[in-house]
C-alpha cells in the first residue's frame, strides 16, 4: 500500500504543480489568504506533545478577523497577535506611525520597512482603518476613545451559534440499559453560544456545552454540563479591561498566568515561542478548568502605568480520598481521621462515568491577585515591564501522589505565586523574560532575545529553567512539554531567512533536560529537537514547502543502566523523525488544491530496525456558488507501523472546532465540509468524516471501543450574526 500511496502522491503533486505552466491562474482576491493564514498557524499544533485547549487559539484568530485591528490605534502588542506580523515588525509599524502621522489607507502601511506586499496581503483580513479625521483635529487623548452609550447599543452585533456533533458508530460505553452502561448520557456533543459585541470594546457572552456521554437534563441546573458567561469592557477611556463573569489572564511569558494554550515550536521559528500577553480579557471558550470566574479590572493610572486587580471563586474537578484509621500513622498525610484531601486535579472536563461525575466541581478555589505594568511607548522603544501575583486558597488540601515523579507536585491549601517580567522592543531588537517564585519557593525563569539582523534575517535565542519543585497552577509557559512549566531546563535557537521575495527558510534547535524523574522515566533525562522548513511562494496563488523534523529523547526502561545491584530502571534513546512535502495551488477564485506526502520514522535504542509510516492526501476547496456555497473535501491514505510511527493532519472543520486526527495503522480517511451562506450573516455548515482501517475488527479500547473497521463522525452548525 505504501508504494501505491507514493505513486498516487506523485500523480497528485504533478497535477497541483504541473498545471502552473499551462494554466493562467486568475488573481486571487485579497481576502483569499485569510483562511490559509489561520491554517498555516494552526498546523504548528499538530504534534502529540501539545496540551491545553487549542480552540482558544482558533477564537483568537477568528476574533481578529471578525473585529479587525484599527491600524491607526492598535498597539504593537495587539498587532503582534496577527500571524503575519512579528513583534519587531509590529513595533516598526507603530514607530513609523508615530514618526510620520496616521495612515490614510491600509495599503500605505507597505511603506514600513519589512512590510512587503506578501505580508500585507496575509495581514489584510485582520486590519481595518478608522473613520476619517476632521480637518481640524482636537488634541489627541492619551487614552482610547469613549463611545456614547447610544452608539454602543446601536452598534452591537449579535451572534448565535448552535452546534451538533456525533460519532455515528456506537462505542461500548453507550451500550446496554441505563443502569449498567458506563456513560450516563447520550453520545451527542452539543454547543450553544450567544454573543453580543461592539467592535473590540464590549462583549456579552454565554457559552453552553455538553460533551459526548454527559447527561443533558434540566434538574435545577442548565441542561448543559458546562456553562460560561461574562460581561466585558475593554479599551474604553482609562478602562483597559472590566469583566464580570469568566475571564482569562495573560501576563509576561506565561509563568504565572496564561490562557489554556499557546503556540509552541513550529515553522515560525523566530517568533512562535515568544508570548505577548494581553492582560485581563473576557473568556468564552470550553476548557472547563483553566479560566477564572469572578470580577477583574485593569485601569490606566497614567498613560503609561496600568494597575490590575481580580478575584475569582471557582469549583474545580478533583479526586478525593477520605482518611481512615489505617492512614493515621502515615506522616505524609497531613489530615486527621475522617478528613478528606485531594489526590489530583482533573483537566479534561469530562463527566460521563460515575467516577468522573464524582469529580465534578469537587474542589473550591478562591483566588485574589493583581498586577502593575509600565507600558513603554516612545519613537524608539516600546514594550512592557511589570509584576503580577496571586494567592489561591483551596477548600481542601492537595497531597502529591505516591509515584516518585509526583514527589514535588504542589501540596497544601494555599498557593502564592509572584513574578516580574519585561518585554522591550526597538526597531531591530526585542528582549523579553520573566522570573517567578512558585508556591514552594522555587524560582523559575524564562528569557531571550530576538533580533532583526538585516537582509531579511531574524534570529531568536531563548533559555528556560523550571526546577523540579516549580509548579505553576495557572500558567502556560513555553517548553518541550508546552504549558507544564516544571522539571525542565533548556535552550532554544531559531532562525528565519528570506533570501528572496519568494523564498523563506526557517530552522530551530532545542536542547532540553529534565533534572528529575518523569512519568515512566525513572532517572533524569535529556533530549534535543531540530526542524528545518523551506517555503517557496513564486506566485500569490502558488505555494509549496518542505519540512523535516527530528527529535531524540531519553525514555524509561525496566532494565538498570549497567549499575550492579540497582533496582532503578534505566534509560534508552528514542528518535522520531518526520519529513513533509506540501503543495498548494489556487487555480482560480473558485478552486484551491492542496496535496501532501509525509513520512515518519521511529527508532529505539537496542531494537533492530525502524518503524515507519507514510501519509498522502489530496485536498480540494471549491467555491461552488460565489458567496453562497463552499465545499472542502480531502482524501487521505495512511500506512504506519503502529502508534510509534503515527502521523497527524490539521483538518478544516466547523467554525470554532479544532481537528487534528491521529492516524495510525493502515487505512483511508476522508471528509467533506459544506459551508452555506444563503443570506448575509447566516452560515450553515455540515461535516461528514470517515476513517476506514484495514485488517481491523475493533477500534480503540475500553469504553471507547467500537466494533468494526470504520469510524464515522457527523457535525452540523448554524451561526447567525445580525
Amino acid at each position: 500500500m505504501r508504494l501505491a500511496c507514493c505513486v498516487l502522491l506523485s500523480a497528485l503533486l504533478a497535477v497541483v504543480l504541473g498545471l502552473v505552466p499551462v494554466v493562467q491562474a486568475q488573481d486571487v482576491p485579497a481576502d483569499s489568504s485569510e483562511t490559509s493564514q489561520e491554517e498555516t498557524a494552526l498546523e504548528t499544533l499538530t504534534e502529540d506533545e501539545i496540551s491545553g485547549d487549542p480552540t482558544e487559539l482558533l477564537e483568537l484568530l477568528e476574533g481578529l478577523r471578525e473585529n479587525p485591528l484599527d491600524i491607526n490605534r492598535a498597539t504593537a502588542n495587539e498587532l503582534a497577535l496577527i500571524p503575519a506580523f512579528s513583534p519587531l515588525l509590529a513595533e516598526a509599524l507603530v514607530q513609523y506611525r508615530e514618526a510620520n502621522g496616521l495612515f490614510n489607507s491600509l495599503p500605505e502601511i507597505q511603506q514600513v520597512e519589512g512590510l512587503t506586499p506578501t505580508v500585507f496581503l496575509a495581514a489584510r483580513p485582520y486590519l481595518t482603518i478608522g473613520r476619517p479625521l476632521p480637518i481640524v483635529a482636537p488634541e489627541a487623548s492619551p487614552y482610547p476613545e469613549v463611545p456614547r452609550f447610544g452608539e454602543v447599543v446601536q452598534g452591537l452585533r449579535y451572534t448565535v451559534t448552535q452546534r451538533f456533533q456525533r460519532r455515528l458508530d456506537t462505542a461500548r460505553g453507550f451500550e446496554g440499559p441505563d443502569s449498567v452502561r458506563a456513560f450516563a448520557g447520550s453520545p451527542e456533543r452539543l454547543y450553544t453560544r450567544l454573543q453580543a459585541r461592539y467592535r473590540r470594546n464590549v462583549s456579552l457572552n454565554v457559552t453552553l456545552e455538553k460533551d459526548p456521554g454527559e447527561v443533558f437534563a434540566f434538574d435545577g441546573q442548565p441542561g448543559y454540563d458546562f456553562a460560561s458567561a461574562h460581561v466585558g469592557i475593554t479599551d474604553i477611556g482609562r478602562i483597559d479591561a472590566l469583566i464580570v463573569g469568566d475571564f482569562a489572564a495573560e501576563f509576561g511569558q506565561g509563568l504565572v498566568f496564561w490562557r489554556a494554550s499557546g503556540f509552541g515550536k513550529g515553522p515560525d521559528a523566530a517568533r512562535a515561542p515568544i508570548r505577548s500577553g494581553r492582560g485581563l480579557r473576557p473568556y468564552g471558550s470550553v476548557d472547563e478548568n483553566r479560566f477564572l470566574r469572578g470580577a477583574a479590572a485593569t485601569v490606566a493610572v497614567t498613560p503609561a502605568v496600568y494597575a490590575s486587580a481580580f478575584a475569582s471563586r471557582r469549583m474545580l474537578d478533583a479526586a478525593f480520598v477520605t482518611v481512615d484509621s489505617l492512614d493515621v500513622f502515615d506522616p505524609d498525610v497531613p489530615v486527621g481521621v475522617g478528613e478528606s484531601f485531594v489526590t489530583g486535579l482533573s483537566a479534561d472536563g469530562l463527566h460521563r462515568t460515575d467516577t468522573e461525575i464524582a469529580r465534578k466541581d469537587a474542589l473550591g478555589e478562591t483566588l485574589v491577585g493583581g498586577a502593575l505594568e509600565y507600558r513603554l511607548d516612545t519613537r524608539s522603544v516600546g514594550g512592557t515591564v511589570g509584576v503580577v501575583g496571586y494567592t489561591a486558597t483551596f477548600d481542601d488540601p492537595l497531597v502529591p501522589g505516591d509515584r516518585p515523579d509526583e514527589a514535588f507536585d504542589f501540596a497544601g491549601e494555599q498557593a502564592t505565586m509572584v513574578s516580574a517580567y519585561a518585554n522591550v522592543r526597538s526597531r531591530t531588537v526585542q528582549g523579553f523574560g520573566e522570573v517567578a517564585r512558585a508556591p514552594s519557593g522555587a524560582i523559575g525563569a524564562l528569557g531571550g532575545v530576538a533580533a532583526d539582523l538585516g537582509n531579511n534575517a531574524d534570529v531568536l535565542l531563548l533559555a528556560r529553567h523550571y526546577p523540579r519543585d516549580f509548579v505553576t497552577l495557572h500558567g502556560y509557559p513555553f517548553g518541550e512539554r508546552n504549558g507544564i512549566g516544571q522539571n525542565e531546563t533548556g535552550i532554544y535557537g531559531g532562525l528565519r531567512l528570506k533570501p528572496s521575495r519568494t523564498l523563506t527558510v526557517a530552522a530551530y534547535v532545542d536542547s532540553y533536560r529534565f533534572p528529575w524523574l518523569r512519568f515512566s522515566v525513572p532517572r533524569p533525562s535529556t533530549g534535543h529537537e531540530t526542524l528545518v522548513y523551506v517555503e517557496h511562494r513564486p506566485r500569490r496563488w502558488l505555494r509549496w514547502y518542505l519540512q523535516g523534523r527530528t527529535e531524540t529523547k531519553e525514555t524509561g526502561t525496566d532494565v538498570p543502566n549497567g549499575i550492579p545491584g540497582s533496582e532503578v530502571g534505566g534509560l534508552l534513546s528514542e528518535t522520531r523523525q518526520t519529513l513533509r512535502l506540501h503543495g498548494e495551488y489556487e487555480a482560480s477564485r473558485r478552486v484551491r488544491l492542496r496535496a501532501r506526502i509525509e513520512g515518519s520514522r521511529f527508532t529505539e535504542q537496542g531494537v533492530e530496525g525502524a518503524k515507519t509510516g507514510v501519509l498522502v492526501y489530496q485536498d480540494v476547496r471549491w467555491q461552488a456558488v460565489r458567496d453562497l456555497l463552499r465545499l472542502d473535501a480531502r482524501l487521505t491514505f495512511f500506512d504506519t507501523d503502529g502508534f510509534d510511527a503515527r502521523l497527524y493532519q490539521y483538518e478544516n472543520d466547523l467554525t470554532g472546532v479544532f481537528a487534528i486526527p491521529l492516524l495510525s495503522g493502515r487505512g483511508v480517511r476522508t471528509y467533506v465540509l459544506a459551508t452555506l451562506e444563503p443570506v448575509e450573516g447566516l452560515r450553515i455548515q455540515a461535516k461528514l468524516a470517515a476513517t476506514f482501517f484495514e485488517d481491523v475488527v475493533r477500534i480503540s479500547s475500553g469504553n471507547n471501543q467500537i466494533e468494526g473497521s470504520a469510524v464515522r463522525d457527523l457535525g452540523v452548525q448554524l451561526r447567525y450574526t445580525f
